[in-house]
C-alpha cells in the first residue's frame, strides 16, 4: 500500500535558478560539449553541464569545490540541469574528470566560443578593448605536471606575495567591461611578454569581429605595452591602441616641458561620476619615437596633484632637514688654508644644488691663538694663527620651482596611433578611453577574491589552469547579469531597492545574487509525483522585478527543464 503523507523537503534555492538559466541562455554546457572530447556512451553527465555545475556553485555559494556534492543535495539539480540529473552525479571526482576534459581541449578556443555565443545572445559590441594581467597565489609547494602544463612558479608578485607560487590571468575586456578574452599563464611571465603573445596570435580574437559586423576596435593598455617588439607588430597588424608612456622614456620629460611651456590645455573636466571625482585638462602633440610617428597626450589630473603634492612636500621637508644638517656640520670644520676653505665651499654648494632651495654660503677668517702641546714657558709668547670656516645656510626655497614641480609630478603622458587608424578618435576620446581600464580592474577584483582565489588548491597544474577558465566563465555570465540588470532599469528609469533600503541604478551583480539568497523550494512528493513551489513570504515586488530585470521570472525556480538527449544516458 502506498503511503498516503507526502515527503516535504525545503531545498535552498537561493541564486542558483537565475545563474543557470544565464548560463544556459548563452548555450555555455552545449558550447562546451561541442569543443572537448567525451564519449556520450562513458559519461551519465555532459562535461558541459558539469562545468556549468561548478559555475553555479562558484557564484551562488561563493564555496567554490568546497564539499560541492552537499551544495546540491540542498539544491533541485533537475530545476538547475535537467530531468534525471541529482546531487551524486555532481561528486569531486566527477567534477575533476570534467575539468580534465576542458585541460586537455583548447580551453582559450573553448571560451572564446561560449563568450561568442553570450555577446551575440546579449548584443554586445567591442569598440574598445582593455586589456591587463593580474597575479593569484596559490599556498601549495608541489605543482609537479608535464612540460607543457601551466607553470605556477614564483614570479612578480602583483598580491606582494613573492614567497608564494603563483599563476597570471590575461584578460580582456570591452567597454562595458564583459570578459571576452582570457587566459592562465605562467607564474614568472611578465606583462610585456604577455602583450607580446597576444600581438602575435590577434588574428584569433579578430576572428570574432565579422561576426559581430564589427571594425578593427581599439586596444587599451597599461604602460607594459610599450616596447619595440610590440609598437612594432601594432604597426604591422594596424591595431589602433593608447597607453601610458612608461617612466624611463626620457622623452617623458621633454613633453612635460613642452606642455606646461606652451600652457595651451583643453579642460575636459570631470571624467568620473564620483561627486569628488578628479579635474582633468590635457595637451596633445606629434612626435617621433623608435622612427616612428605616435601622437602623445600630456595629461593632468587634479587628484595626482593633491597625491603628488603631497609627496613632494614631504620629500622637500625632508631635503631641507638633511641640507640644514649638513650647513651644521661643515661649519664645524676647520681649514687652515683659505684656498682649501674656497674649494669646500665650492663642493659642497655643487653637491647641494637643487632647483627648490637657495643656499648662500661664504668663507669665514678667524685668528685664534694658537697652543703647542705641554705646558706653556713662563715667557712664552702666545702666537695667533689664521683660520678659516665655511658658513652655508639655506636663504629661501622657490615657491615658483615647487609648484612647477607639483605640476609636472601631477601629470603623465599617454601614446598613440588611434588617430592615424581612426580618424573620428580624438585626443579626448583617447583619455577617456584609457580612464576606462578600471573596467579591467573590477574583473580582476573578482577574479582576486579569497572567495575564488583561495579556493584554487589543486595540485594537477592542468587542472589548476582549467579551473582558472571556468572562473573566467563565471566572470563573464556574472558581468552579463550586471549589464543586463543596469540596462534595464536605465529603460525604466527607475532605481532597485536593495537591502537597507538603498535605492541604487547600478547594483553590482554581488548584491543581485545576494538579494536572491533566501529564496527556498518546497519539494512535496507524493504518489502522484512532485510539485515545486517557491515558499511563502519570498516572492515580494523588489524580488519579482529583479528577476524580470534580469530577464527571467520566478518559474526558473519550479520548472524542470528538458536537456538534450545525448547528456544523459
Amino acid at each position: 500500500m502506498q503511503s498516503l503523507i507526502p515527503n516535504i523537503k525545503i531545498l535552498e534555492a537561493g541564486a542558483a535558478p537565475l545563474i543557470a538559466a544565464m548560463c544556459d541562455e548563452i548555450k555555455l554546457a552545449e558550447t562546451i560539449n561541442q569543443l572537448v572530447t567525451w564519449d556520450d556512451k562513458q559519461c551519465k553527465l555532459s562535461p558541459g553541464t558539469r562545468i556549468e555545475a561548478i559555475i553555479v556553485n562558484v557564484l551562488s555559494a561563493r564555496k567554490p569545490l568546497y564539499k560541492i556534492e552537499s551544495f546540491y543535495e540542498k539544491q533541485d539539480p533537475e530545476v538547475l540541469f535537467g530531468k534525471g540529473v541529482t546531487s551524486d552525479l555532481l561528486n569531486d571526482d566527477a567534477l575533476g574528470r570534467a575539468l580534465d576534459k576542458l585541460g586537455i581541449a583548447t580551453p582559450d578556443n573553448i571560451y572564446l566560443a561560449v563568450a561568442l555565443s553570450a555577446m551575440k545572445v546579449h548584443d554586445i559590441e567591442i569598440t574598445s578593448m582593455h586589456a591587463d594581467t593580474t597575479s593569484i597565489s596559490l599556498y601549495g609547494n608541489d605543482y609537479a605536471g608535464e612540460e607543457d602544463d601551466l607553470s605556477i612558479t614564483f614570479g612578480f608578485s602583483k598580491a606582494h606575495r613573492p614567497d608564494l607560487r603563483q599563476f597570471l590571468y590575461g584578460l580582456i575586456v570591452n567597454q562595458e567591461g564583459i570578459p571576452f578574452y582570457g587566459n592562465p599563464e605562467d607564474g614568472n611571465m611578465n606583462d610585456k611578454t604577455w602583450n607580446q603573445e597576444l600581438l602575435k596570435e590577434f588574428k584569433k580574437i579578430e576572428e570574432m569581429m565579422p561576426a559581430l559586423k564589427q571594425s578593427k576596435p581599439l586596444y587599451v593598455a597599461d604602460s607594459a605595452l610599450i616596447t619595440p617588439t610590440n609598437l612594432e607588430l601594432l604597426s604591422k597588424q594596424h591595431i589602433p591602441f593608447v597607453s601610458r608612456l612608461p617612466n624611463n622614456y626620457g622623452l617623458i620629460e621633454e613633453l612635460k616641458t613642452w606642455a606646461f611651456t606652451e600652457n595651451n590645455w583643453q579642460e575636459l573636466g570631470q571624467l568620473g561620476k564620483q561627486k569628488d571625482a578628479a579635474y582633468y585638462k590635457i595637451q596633445g602633440t606629434n612626435a617621433t619615437l623608435y622612427d616612428q610617428e605616435y601622437r602623445f597626450i600630456v595629461v593632468h589630473s587634479s587628484a595626482l596633484d593633491k597625491k603628488k603634492a603631497a609627496t613632494i612636500d614631504r620629500n622637500l621637508k625632508k631635503a631641507q632637514e638633511q641640507y640644514e644638517k649638513d650647513c651644521q656640520e661643515l661649519a664645524k670644520k676647520e681649514f687652515y688654508c683659505e684656498a682649501d676653505a674656497s674649494k669646500a665651499m665650492e663642493e659642497f654648494l655643487k653637491e647641494h644644488k637643487h632647483p627648490c632651495f637657495n643656499l648662500e654660503a661664504q668663507v669665514i677668517h678667524k685668528e685664534q691663538l694658537k697652543r703647542r702641546r705641554g705646558r706653556p714657558a713662563k715667557n712664552e709668547v702666545a702666537r695667533l694663527e689664521n683660520m678659516y670656516h665655511v658658513e652655508a645656510k639655506l636663504v629661501s626655497i622657490d615657491a615658483q620651482e615647487v609648484n612647477r614641480l607639483k605640476e609636472i609630478a601631477s601629470s603623465f603622458v599617454l601614446i598613440s596611433n588611434a588617430i592615424k587608424e581612426n580618424k573620428s578618435l580624438n585626443d579626448a576620446d583617447l583619455v577617456r578611453e584609457y580612464k576606462e581600464q578600471i573596467h579591467v580592474e573590477n574583473a580582476f577584483r573578482f577574479l582576486k577574491d579569497p572567495v575564488y582565489a583561495d579556493g584554487i588548491y589543486l595540485k594537477n597544474p592542468r587542472r589548476v589552469m582549467a579551473l582558472g577558465y571556468v572562473f573566467l566563465m563565471a566572470l563573464l555570465v556574472y558581468s552579463l547579469l550586471q549589464r543586463r540588470v543596469r540596462q534595464n532599469i536605465e529603460k525604466e528609469n527607475k532605481p532597485l531597492l536593495t537591502p537597507g533600503k538603498i535605492k541604487t541604478m547600478q547594483p553590482t551583480a554581488n548584491t543581485i545574487l545576494e538579494m536572491l539568497n533566501p529564496i527556498n523550494i518546497v519539494l512535496v512528493t507524493t504518489s502522484s509525483g512532485v510539485e515545486r513551489t517557491i515558499a511563502d513570504n519570498q516572492l515580494n515586488g523588489t524580488i519579482l522585478r529583479l528577476l524580470k530585470l534580469a530577464g527571467f521570472s520566478e518559474k526558473i525556480y519550479v520548472t524542470v527543464k528538458e536537456r538534450l538527449a545525448c547528456e544523459i544516458c
